[in-house]
């Protein structure tokens, strides 16, 4: 078998860029335990201290407070399943998750609502910097799979 210096240079550029959104992904858990504590806790301040006029405002609250772990957890188990087995369909369900129904959610819970705290609005921008940073990365990791797909 003859040597193929540009299949190498391929998997090499793979692995290079496999591992930075390895790396966010890893640190974005740890960040979401934080995140959804000081959630947590901020909506039970809203719930316990304030009045809020709007009742579809403090209904909506617990719902998507819930609605975000659930996707969260499912989101960060489909991206690290996705970069340890190099397949595309739970990165393409981690790029959908990240996007669609996430970025929503952190925006209505840093921006949208009625009542926010000091401290909501900095998490929530902390929050959708890492999950636009990650679409980004995801979108350059998945051309690196298809280009070392029809390479190889």
């Amino acid at each position: 078998m003859p040597f193929n210096a540009n299949a190498n240079r391929i998997l090499y550029d793979h692995r290079n860029k496999k591992l930075p959104l390895a790396i966010l992904i890893h640190h974005n858990f740890f960040f979401s335990c934080i995140y959804a504590i000081s959630i947590a806790a901020s909506s039970f301040e809203k719930w316990r201290k304030f009045d809020s006029t709007n009742s579809l405002n403090s209904s909506l609250l617990l719902p998507v407070y819930w609605t975000w772990v659930v996707v969260e957890a499912l989101r960060l188990y489909s991206g690290q399943r996705g970069i340890l087995l190099d397949r595309v369909p739970e990165l393409v369900a981690f790029f959908l998750l990240s996007f669609f129904p996430q970025s929503f959610i952190v925006l209505y819970m840093g921006f949208l609502q009625e009542t926010i705290l000091v401290w909501d609005r900095w998490i929530n921008v902390i929050m959708m910097a890492a999950l636009f940073i990650e679409v980004g990365l995801t979108l350059i990791f998945l051309r690196s799979i298809s280009k070392r797909e029809n390479n190889i």
